[in-house]
């Protein structure tokens, strides 16, 4: 195989021989052509890019990091790093917060655009083992600590916007990190709990034992969400989250809160849900369902995209298959048992494997390189980079889909238009 030529401005150069001036060049030329900053995933000769691999070597031989080189695009993503320089991140921490006027608070170490590692490597890292939190870092550096007075301006707003978002009195199953980012056992330390936090900050006090609701309007919007979720999946059993989330009915309303409305009139919300034929499961992954061609489907997300293809025109192992083991089309590890969830014959011959990557979170949009923070996540991060780089190696067209995206509709127009994309690529 030769070497690859890249256009590099008005001149060609080996893709092995690209300088750092190059490279620059490259990623603005890549810039203006797709109108973003270039994964590794992007990088090969279709879009003129030298591989990753390359790409490193030269940042490497630069002393630049990679971090540091995606911030001239404006790029700004987890800074990966190693303990040796460790030096090298306190001098620019320190540099940055003089700058600024006052230590880096946590917060603004996430994804931030100082080039800089977060909270809890600086933590991990550090020499002086005394230093166990990063509020012990902050001093250990030589600043005053402004962590108590940040994270309770910090709560403080984010009570009032949620207040706000809710249009009444904040109640204590508001408070989670899941919906707000901090646990009532935050907003204990911090003020000594939810009445005397809105009472410092002059939010509606705490309503009473009285329903905030009359029982009519849970019971209206228990039936709106089944009646529309069935109208818009086929789907006859449900998960709390699909009550929580409003996609199935305007009202924002929490599962606990609908249980004690119907158990104060003496009823049951599961017999009442039963009554529709529907059926009650308690998570997303906690079931089975078998289509009548016997097409198994082990999550709602699974359902609900084959649900959708099938809509499409698909038909189960004519035009998709499931569960298609990598050996199979690919040269990956043949003792490794990984299969792919979709394999889809498209109308012009070509197939699109689709990953319906449901276990991690897809929020800031750069699930490659987050730092997630169990360690199931993190082997399920190893997983699905490994998955991409077959696919890559291969040449395969390949979509993942993540649980935001399946839970919101939006994975329908994602799903188009990556079939519109390989349908033009056929002359």
């Amino acid at each position: 195989m030769g070497t690859r030529m890249l256009k590099v401005g008005d001149k060609e150069v080996q893709s092995t021989k690209v300088t750092y001036d190059d490279l620059v060049i490259l990623y603005n030329q890549f810039i203006d052509t797709y109108g973003e900053v270039p994964v590794y995933s992007k990088c090969d000769s279709k879009h003129n890019m030298p591989q990753g691999r390359i790409i490193t070597r030269v940042l490497k031989e630069n002393s630049i990091t990679y971090n540091d080189f995606l911030l001239q695009f404006g790029k700004v993503s987890h800074v990966r790093t190693e303990s040796k320089d460790y030096d090298l991140y306190v001098k620019r921490f320190k540099e940055v917060s003089d700058n600024i006027g006052h230590a880096l608070c946590g917060n603004e170490l996430m994804n931030n655009k100082y080039g800089l590692p977060n909270p809890i490597w600086f933590v991990k890292y550090c020499p002086d083992k005394n230093v166990k939190k990063y509020d012990d870092f902050v001093r250990w550096c030589g600043y005053e600590s402004n962590k108590l007075k940040k994270e309770k301006e910090d709560i403080a707003n984010a009570l009032i916007n949620l207040e706000k978002e809710l249009g009444r009195p904040i109640l204590r199953e508001d408070i989670s990190l899941e919906k707000i980012g901090f646990s009532m056992i935050v907003l204990v330390r911090m003020f000594g709990g939810l009445n005397k936090a809105k009472e410092e900050i002059g939010l509606m006090p705490t309503p009473t034992d009285k329903p905030l609701y009359p029982f009519e309007y849970y019971r209206n919007t228990i039936t709106e969400a089944l009646n529309n979720l069935y109208e818009k999946t086929g789907r006859k059993f449900l998960t709390w989250q699909d009550l929580e989330s409003g996609l199935y009915h305007k009202n924002n309303i929490e599962h606990k809160s609908m249980t004690k409305a119907f158990k104060r009139e003496g009823l049951n919300v599961f017999a009442y849900i039963k009554s529709f034929g529907f059926e009650m499961n308690p998570n997303n992954f906690s079931f089975k369902y078998t289509f009548d061609d016997g097409e198994r489907a082990v999550s709602t997300m699974e359902f609900d995209f084959s649900t959708h293809i099938r809509s499409l025109g698909y038909e189960y192992n004519k035009s998709y298959f499931r569960d298609v083991m990598y050996k199979t089309f690919t040269n990956s590890d043949k003792k490794r048992k990984t299969n792919c969830d979709y394999c889809m014959l498209l109308p012009n011959g070509k197939k699109l494997y689709v990953e319906i990557a449901g276990v991690i979170p897809n929020d800031t949009a750069d699930w490659r390189h987050y730092e997630y923070k169990y360690k199931r996540h993190q082997e399920y991060q190893q997983k699905m980079l490994y998955k991409e780089k077959i696919l890559i190696e291969n040449k395969c067209n390949y979509l993942f889909l993540f649980s935001s995206e399946m839970k919101n509709g939006s994975y329908k127009e994602i799903l188009q238009n990556k079939i519109n994309e390989i349908l033009q690529e056929v002359a």
